[in-house]
């Protein structure tokens, strides 16, 4: 599975304000839901929540990649948030966070979702990706970015 086969040009949002990583969560709910026969937002919005409870997932240079399984959710889906404004998501360098890469999870998943995760965050390790990601004005740039490097 491909960071492009998840991911959407109506689930990348750029440039949000948001105020704290709890309504962070609460946007990435609202963008992981609108797929048909998933979770629903609030189903989504636990599971994200309830990971978070074990720890961050942030992953350090103003990134970070919040997920969560769900008995709901039907297939892996993606959404993106890039943040005008970096908020504090308790990230292991201690740095706010503006990159947001969220993915919400069949409960029943195999390993695909351990590659998909391990995929972002090779992604994201690139300081020119993240560059480029802080730059781009365009979802579709987003996805393209993406799937180039894949």
């Amino acid at each position: 599975m491909q960071l492009s086969d998840v991911l959407t040009t109506d689930r990348v949002q750029l440039d949000l304000t948001v105020s704290s990583k709890k309504t962070l969560l609460e946007r990435m709910a609202t963008l992981l839901a609108t797929e048909s026969g998933g979770a629903d937002e609030r189903e989504i919005f636990e599971s994200l929540c309830q990971r978070e409870r074990l720890g961050s997932t942030g992953l350090g240079q103003g990134v970070a990649i919040p997920h969560g399984r769900n008995d709901e959710q039907k297939e892996i889906i993606g959404a993106v948030i890039r943040l005008k404004k970096p908020i504090d998501f308790d990230a292991p360098d201690q740095q706010p966070v503006d990159l947001f890469f969220a993915l919400a999870i069949p409960s029943q998943c195999s390993d695909a979702h351990l590659e998909l995760l391990a995929n972002i965050a090779d992604f994201f390790k690139d300081s020119e990706h993240r560059e480029v990601f802080r730059q781009t004005i365009d979802a579709e740039r987003i996805i393209e970015l993406m799937s180039d490097d894949e």
